[in-house]
């Protein structure tokens, strides 16, 4: 299996940087560096952000991310954007403001990220902001054995019965001790 390009990313002002976590233990080919760290004079005067993204390309980065890309109405952002060869910006449409969401949705995404970066001209990639939605995302088991039980034309009630059985019958043979598991749900 072919290892993935090196993939260079840049991490905007105020991208969390959290004490002993290196992205890069997490995948091998991932280049990454703060703003701060990598042009500090970039961060401590006003420089435009179309300004960063020349600075950015021109060393080899493949993109920026940034937290919060209200740049989509700047105009010297977005041609900028558009002339530069294969550059990309990446955020979130909604912005987050929690480190572990952040990171956890960049490093999730780095395989599609992948996609668009090595195969695209220059975009603006806005990853989905995450959530748990009630009734989408998040169900009661009993939702799920309903379905069983319809799927083996079986009651709910005959579907429960049916696995407490099966459990308790593995708890009689491998434990010598029915009940150990089951005698403890509620």
């Amino acid at each position: 299996m072919a290892q993935p390009e090196r993939l260079r990313l840049l991490l905007d002002q105020g991208f969390p940087k959290p004490p002993g976590f290196n992205p890069s233990s997490v995948d091998r080919n991932l280049d990454w560096q703060h703003l701060f760290d990598w042009k500090p004079e970039l961060s401590q005067r006003s420089t435009p952000d179309w300004v960063l993204y020349c600075e950015a390309a021109f060393a080899g980065f493949n993109a920026i991310v940034t937290r919060d890309f209200s740049r989509i109405e700047q105009a010297e952002e977005l041609v900028c954007l558009s002339r530069l060869r294969n550059f990309h910006v990446i955020s979130w449409k909604n912005r987050m403001d929690d480190p572990i969401s952040e990171w956890g949705q960049l490093l999730a995404y780095l395989p599609l990220l992948r996609r668009h970066i090595f195969n695209d001209e220059s975009r603006v990639i806005f990853l989905p902001t995450p959530t748990l939605a009630h009734g989408r995302n998040v169900h009661p088991p009993a939702e799920f054995i309903a379905a069983i039980g319809r799927s083996r034309g079986h009651s709910v009630a005959q579907t429960r019965q049916g696995a407490m059985e099966a459990m308790r019958d593995w708890e009689s043979d491998v434990l010598d001790d029915p009940g150990a598991y089951t005698g403890r749900l509620r």
